[in-house]
């Protein structure tokens, strides 16, 4: 199992904020923080939830529709 801060990398890796997750997850933002920085465990069907939302068609979207727009400027 990934550490809360791998997976933050991951997150920031793929252009994701704390907010698209924590809505995909169904819980606050500041949970994410809570998870990114280690602070709570974080339960396995969350994990689970959350890398599959990274590996998954929308998150790519919304990774390539940002790095679109910073193209543009």
């Amino acid at each position: 199992m990934l550490r809360g801060s791998q997976l933050k990398r991951m997150r920031i890796l793929k252009n994701i904020t704390q907010k698209e997750i924590a809505d995909h997850l169904d819980v606050k933002e500041n949970y994410i923080s809570m998870l990114e920085n280690e602070h709570r465990d974080i339960p396995v069907d969350k994990y689970n939830k959350w890398l599959n939302y990274l590996n998954s068609p929308e998150a790519k979207k919304i990774r390539d529709k940002r790095l679109e727009k910073k193209a543009s400027k």
